[in-house]
């Protein structure tokens, strides 16, 4: 069975990929310094082929913003990469899932306490289930 990583040996075949990757790096600085920070983090060039510069954007309002701002940006690339001739948007959502936000609800024991006096006022009920849990979990 052949190794897949065998041209990682060959330091003619990395040398061949360097000249790239310095190109898409450049590219990366270049789209970072003409967006503003709020949108730049929510994108980056993938992609230098045949002149074109192919931008990823994180989601679909991301991706309509920068379409928005395409011949601006047409224009300030070509100033500063002369190989430029044209930008392509794509979506490319994350691969990291979001970190759930744990929720958590703190009151005060005076709040507590106000409940736990509203509830002795309540009929039996479900509203006053609910309350009588909140007020306990939060005199623990």
């Amino acid at each position: 069975m052949r190794n897949p990583y065998a041209f990682l040996n060959q330091a003619d075949a990395i040398s061949a990929l360097m000249p790239q990757a310095e190109r898409l790096i450049e590219l990366r600085e270049i789209l970072a310094s003409l967006l503003p920070e709020s949108l730049a983090r929510h994108c980056s060039v993938a992609n230098f082929r045949q002149g074109r510069v192919i931008i990823l954007a994180s989601n679909g309002a991301t991706a309509a913003k920068l379409k928005l701002m395409l011949p601006v940006l047409l224009e300030q690339f070509s100033g500063r990469a002369t190989e430029v001739t044209g930008l392509e948007v794509a979506v490319q959502a994350p691969r990291a899932k979001p970190q759930p936000v744990e929720k958590s609800s703190k009151i005060t024991s005076d709040a507590a306490s106000g409940l736990a006096a509203l509830c002795e006022q309540l009929p039996d009920s479900e509203l006053k289930k609910v309350m009588l849990r909140i007020v306990f979990q939060h005199r623990r």
